[in-house]
């Protein structure tokens, strides 16, 4: 009967050792994600991504902040505040990578 006790004590002794791996919350991994920047965009300008708006080109400056988009080819353009084209470019981004766009007045 002792040596089931040691047994038993032993099988779940191993058991919680199992159980010391790092929590998965804390695994961090990289985005993958291509992201795409906006330099030189005058103060008004409206950055769009296949025809979506996206929002102020100029929060996209490429150092501090840039914006997220899926691998594949994509028609990026910068409005003026008046809806005139002022910046058009077609890019394929692949995953992880990341294109600043320079934007020329």
């Amino acid at each position: 009967m002792k040596s089931l006790c040691t047994v038993v004590f032993v099988f779940l002794f191993m058991l919680i050792q199992g159980c010391s791996y790092p929590d998965p919350a804390t695994i961090e991994q990289a985005n993958s994600r291509p992201a795409i920047g906006i330099s030189g965009a005058p103060l008004e300008s409206v950055l769009y991504v296949d025809g979506l708006r996206m929002g102020m080109a100029g929060q996209y400056d490429g150092t501090e902040q840039v914006l997220l988009i899926e691998s594949g080819k994509h028609l990026i353009e910068v409005k003026a505040a008046d809806g005139t084209v002022i910046h058009s470019e077609t890019v394929f981004l692949n995953s992880s990578a990341t294109k600043v766009l320079a934007v020329k007045p």
